[in-house]
């Protein structure tokens, strides 16, 4: 887009949707979304930045989601598997009713938000021709 006004608006909105994004991650173990709603809504502002701003966008998502999200993956398993190691009475688990009331659940969940959200770019950077 050449248009000045859609640019500036579009930079606020697009920084809405990312912070968004991020809140429905990181308080997905106290309310109804969590990973996947959160990467998606995330995935789509980062998508948006580029519709909007990227002339070139498809050459900035050539690797980067897919590296990201193979060690995103790596790490999730590894914080999956410290949660059915440590005892529960030893496991880090905090107050009720905070964000990080279920220990390692709100790590896992920022973990697969941010995966599915290099999944979803990978998939629309596979999907768009290239002019």
């Amino acid at each position: 887009m050449n248009d000045y006004i859609s640019r500036v608006v579009f930079r606020y909105v697009t920084l809405f949707i990312i912070v968004y994004g991020f809140y429905v991650i990181l308080h997905g173990s106290l309310s109804p979304g969590g990973g996947f709603g959160g990467g998606t809504v995330l995935a789509m502002g980062v998508l948006m930045y580029f519709l909007i701003f990227g002339a070139h966008w498809r050459g900035k998502l050539r690797e980067a989601p897919m590296g990201v999200g193979v060690s995103l993956l790596v790490f999730g398993a590894v914080v999956e598997a410290l949660k059915f190691l440590i005892p529960h009475e030893h496991g880090p688990v905090g107050t009720p009713g905070t964000l990080f009331s279920g220990g390692l659940v709100s790590l896992a969940n920022f973990c697969i938000g941010t995966l599915v959200a290099c999944a979803i770019l990978s998939i629309i950077y596979l999907l768009v021709k290239e002019d």
